[in-house]
């Protein structure tokens, strides 16, 4: 499994409402090459709500990345680097790789 640390923001372009966090957040996260991968978000503060165009420290857990495909994807998932969250192909948000594990 992948572990994500990572700064976010949810644009305000192509959301109509903030996400409350009282639901499990799980967008397609594109680390590049447009691999997305399933996603839960985790807010590391107590919010209860994700407001659009805000940054917010979180991790990101990503279970179904195992080792076959964290080798295809490990030259991305690298510190500082920027990837998208995403529904099919509309981009949701941004985000930037603060510390990473993978187990």
């Amino acid at each position: 499994m992948l572990t994500v640390k990572a700064e976010i923001s949810f644009g305000i372009e192509n959301l109509s409402q903030d996400l409350s966090t009282k639901h499990i957040l799980r967008p397609s996260i594109n680390f590049g090459d447009n691999l997305l991968f399933s996603g839960t978000i985790l807010a590391d503060s107590d919010v209860d709500e994700l407001i659009r165009g805000r940054r917010y420290k979180v991790t990101i857990e990503l279970p179904t990345v195992e080792q076959e495909a964290y080798e295809h994807i490990r030259h991305l998932v690298q510190i500082g680097n920027i990837f998208t969250l995403q529904n099919a192909s509309k981009v949701l948000g941004k985000g930037e790789i603060m510390d990473f594990m993978f187990v």
